[in-house]
Formats: structure tokens, C-alpha cells, sequence
């Protein structure tokens, strides 16, 4: 049996093991899929967690909030999703530890599942942690007009902007007196910051009202519509899920974990049924 997990902290409403259990059925893989909550149990330290859970013989284990930039000190070996992006949201444990970033690659499905080949013209991001970090790379791999990073930590913010000027992805800081500015400037709008999760309720846009001129991706998904999704919804905007990140994402973790198991041409076959699914379980 493939042994697999998620940690994080506030993650009792996560999805990922019944994605995950249900992609095992599908393709006849026994497996299990746990989670370790470590906002349930504060004396046990992320590190110590990782090394327990190699040493248990587990095949790997998915990262989330606030754990995807620190993960990073615990890999032996980073492939490219995640060195250019310097988060990891899903580790394998082999010999050593591999990191890996399937929000990044699960951003550019979703992207290219809603808006196919046309290029991100002016972008809003909302948070530059580690989901911030993989989304606004992948926005440069798809070769975005400009980025406007909206990040209350102005040292991660300019750590961020740092990055993406090396790779020549055109970004700018903005604090919170240039957001309605920059709302008229642009055309997408994508909330990486957990506002909007039910242990963070709220909008990352306060009291700002996006335009119906907007999309707005949101990558949260519990709940899967938001407040900023519900605000966007009563503009006339188009409003993109985080079930869509969660299930693409999903997806190539689970490649990542079982892809000597399965026919990796017949996954993506899976996609329609699973967003039937999730979109009907969550999106209410």
C-alpha cells in the first residue's frame, strides 16, 4: 500500500485525501492518505513531522499553508518547478527527498482549461507566499504583460519581485493606497493570501469591488465560493473556483506519487468527472 499525506495547519476541511483515495479506486492503486494537522498538536515541530513520516515509509506527502516556502530547507533535491519558484508543495520520499510544485503546473492547467492559448495581459496577485510565489512564476511562463503584487510583508514582496526581474517577468510592489488604482488597470485578479478560507473569512479586497470587465481566480476552495468570488459574481465578472487549482493540482501530485503505476495519458480523461464531482460537492 502507497502511504501518503498532507500537513499543514487548518487543513481538517481539505479534500486531498478523498482526491486522492478516489484516483487509487479509479486506477485500482491501493493506497492511503492522511492528515497532520499541526495546528492541532503545536508541539510537534514541521521538520520533525517530514523526517517521521520518511522513516514510517511513506512514498511522499503534499505541503500547504504555511509550510510551502520552508519545506524548501528540508529537500535533497529540487527539480525545476519548484528551484525557480523556491516553494514546494509536494515532497517524494525516495533516497532522498524531492521537491516538487504542482500548484505551478496545476496553475497553467487551470489557466489554459478556462482561457486556452491567449496571453495574461495586466494581473492583480494577492499575496506573494508560497501558492503566491507559484502562481505569479507561472504567469511569467505564459508570458504575462505585467504582474502588480499586492504583499503586506514588504521584504517577501521585495524578495519576490527580486526573482521574477531575474527571469525578466515585469512585477511591481504595491501597498494598500495604490489597490483601487490598480483594480481600473487590470484585468485578472488572483487571491493567493488565505483571506477567504473559513478559518480566515473575509475578502482580501476589503471593501474594494472588483469591475465585470475582471476574472478573478481564487485558490481557495473551502469554501469554494468565496466572498471575493461572490462579490465578482454580483458584477458580472468571471469568476474562477480554487476547485479547479485543487483538482489540477491533484492531479499531478498523484502522477508525481503513481505515475509508474498508471497510463499517464489516461489521467487527464479524469478531468470533467472530477470537476462534475467537486463542483457539486463544494460549490454552493
Amino acid at each position: 500500500m502507497i502511504k501518503l499525506g498532507l500537513i499543514g495547519k487548518n487543513i481538517q476541511s481539505s479534500q486531498a485525501p478523498d482526491i486522492h483515495k478516489r484516483l487509487g479506486k479509479l486506477f485500482k492503486i491501493s493506497l492511503n492518505y492522511q492528515i497532520f494537522d499541526l495546528n492541532e498538536n503545536d508541539k510537534i515541530q514541521f521538520s520533525d513531522q517530514l523526517l517521521k513520516l520518511k522513516e514510517l515509509d511513506f512514498s511522499g506527502v503534499n505541503i500547504t499553508f504555511p509550510f510551502k516556502e520552508e519545506v524548501m530547507k528540508y529537500a535533497d533535491i529540487i527539480n525545476l518547478s519548484s528551484s525557480t519558484v523556491k516553494s514546494s508543495n509536494t515532497l517524494l520520499f525516495k533516497e532522498k527527498i524531492f521537491a516538487e510544485n504542482t500548484d505551478y503546473t496545476g496553475f497553467l492547467r487551470s489557466y489554459e482549461f478556462h482561457f486556452n492559448k491567449n496571453k495574461p495581459k495586466k494581473i492583480l496577485v494577492l499575496g506573494g507566499g508560497g501558492v503566491g510565489r507559484a502562481i505569479t512564476f507561472a504567469l511569467g511562463s505564459l508570458d504575462v504583460e505585467h504582474i502588480y503584487l499586492y504583499e503586506k510583508d514588504q521584504l517577501r514582496g521585495q524578495n519576490l519581485i527580486k526573482d521574477l526581474e531575474f527571469l525578466k517577468i515585469s512585477c511591481t510592489l504595491i501597498n494598500s493606497d495604490k489597490l483601487e488604482k490598480t483594480l481600473f488597470e487590470v484585468q485578472g485578479i488572483v487571491n493567493c493570501t488565505p483571506v477567504g478560507h473559513f478559518d480566515f473569512p473575509g475578502c482580501p479586497l476589503g471593501e474594494l469591488l472588483p469591475s465585470n470587465h475582471h476574472w478573478i481566480f481564487d485558490v481557495i476552495y473551502t469554501p469554494a465560493k468565496t466572498d471575493l468570488l461572490i462579490k465578482g459574481e454580483k458584477v458580472g465578472a468571471k469568476i474562477i473556483s480554487g476547485i479547479d487549482l485543487f483538482i489540477f493540482q491533484a492531479l499531478d501530485a498523484f502522477l508525481l506519487f503513481c505515475g509508474d503505476k498508471i497510463d499517464k495519458d489516461h489521467i487527464s480523461k479524469q478531468i470533467l468527472f472530477l470537476r462534475q464531482h467537486y463542483f457539486k460537492l463544494l460549490y454552493k
